[in-house]
């Protein structure tokens, strides 16, 4: 059998006749950018999660890049977030000037460690922002978060690329800090065909600002109050997404079924199985395994047919490109120890039970079980 960690074709198989129509709905209309759908998109969006405003942007990372700005931010300002992410979540900033420090994670949800938090606000002056990540599409500890950020006047910009749908107690990501950005990667629960964003807020300062960012700073057509960028969620992503919006709930639901059926038929293996918070609604987006002997297990998987990835492999005080902050191998032990042994397993929608049988039949089969 062949499990592909992502199948595509599969998952926007039941909506093909739609999507197309969607399409030519746009070529029809003769709107590309900023248009109807876009807007009907973004009130949708705005809807579903629970705030007033959304901004549509070219991608997750943008969508970072301009809400960090857009609270505010400026050159030699320092923000806060986990090396245990993907890069874009520092460098969609730090690319401006903006240094990123770092907290450890907790190892059991692989989300920002508050205690961590805590001790790097008392100790590192004039941190502005901080950025929580929802990692693998599970809540970090928000309440405890905001309060801590509260005292030390630092405002919060939820990574939410990762968690369409998620919950942190009964509120729904992305309603947890003052605001919000989300990515829509193809492979996201919530995917288009190409890059998308999102910002979310309850702020209309912060609202007006994206809005002007993401369009060269204009307050009005040819009217220029700030330097600004060109990033907009075009008119056929917007519309896709819209229909695919109605789908979310439901396509979490399968993704949460399967995450069962792996937790079930892995439970007495030597893996250490993704870990749900009492306090959280998890949409796995991916469903993440650690093994001590990670090579030899995705070597097996591969030759069973299995596909996997590592998200990711080498945490951000790790990498070249921010050898500049001074940070060496055992810096953050936590965010270690999972890129040393993270697996990432098939999950997706349109996975059939069978196929996640299989791949947990191959994985004790590698343990002699």
């Amino acid at each position: 059998m062949i499990v592909k960690i992502f199948n595509l074709e599969r998952d926007h198989e039941e909506i093909k006749s739609e999507i197309i129509g969607r399409f030519e709905d746009v070529l029809s209309n003769g709107e590309y950018i900023l248009g109807k759908e876009g807007k009907a998109f973004e009130e949708a969006f705005a809807a579903y999660i629970g705030v007033k405003f959304a901004v549509g942007v070219n991608s997750g990372t943008d969508a970072l890049k301009i809400g960090g700005l857009s609270t505010g931010l400026q050159r030699g300002d320092k923000i806060v977030t986990t090396p245990n992410t993907y890069i874009s979540t520092a460098m969609s900033l730090s690319i401006h000037g903006i240094t990123p420090l770092l907290c450890d994670i907790e190892l059991d949800t692989y989300n920002m460690d508050p205690q961590q938090l805590e001790g790097l606000l008392k100790r590192e002056k004039g941190i502005k922002l901080c950025i929580p990540v929802h990692l693998y599409g599970q809540s970090c500890r928000m309440d405890e978060i905001r309060e801590i950020c509260l005292r030390y006047g630092v405002n919060i910009l939820e990574d939410a690329c990762q968690a369409h749908g998620a919950k942190y107690k009964d509120d729904m990501v992305g309603t947890l800090g003052d605001l919000a950005a989300f990515s829509f990667y193809p492979t996201k629960n919530l995917g288009c065909y190409g890059d998308g964003g999102i910002i979310v807020t309850d702020s209309e300062e912060i609202y007006n600002k994206a809005i002007m960012l993401r369009a060269y700073g204009q307050k009005a057509k040819h009217v220029h109050a700030i330097e600004g960028f060109n990033s907009r969620l075009d008119e056929v992503q917007a519309a896709i997404l819209k229909l695919k919006l109605d789908l979310l709930d439901r396509w979490n639901i399968k993704r949460r079924h399967f995450a069962w059926l792996y937790k079930r038929d892995l439970s007495d293996t030597p893996l250490v199985l993704p870990y749900e918070a009492p306090w959280a609604y998890h949409v796995y987006h991916l469903f993440v395994v650690r093994a001590k002997q990670r090579d030899e297990v995705t070597g097996y998987l591969k030759e069973k047919g299995v596909s996997t990835l590592i998200h990711y492999p080498t945490p951000i005080h790790l990498q070249q490109v921010y050898e500049h902050l001074g940070h060496k191998k055992g810096a953050f032990p936590n965010s270690e120890t999972a890129a040393e042994e993270i697996i990432s397993l098939p999950m997706y929608p349109s996975l059939k039970e069978d196929e996640v049988v299989y791949v947990s039949k191959c994985i004790r089969e590698y343990y002699g079980l």
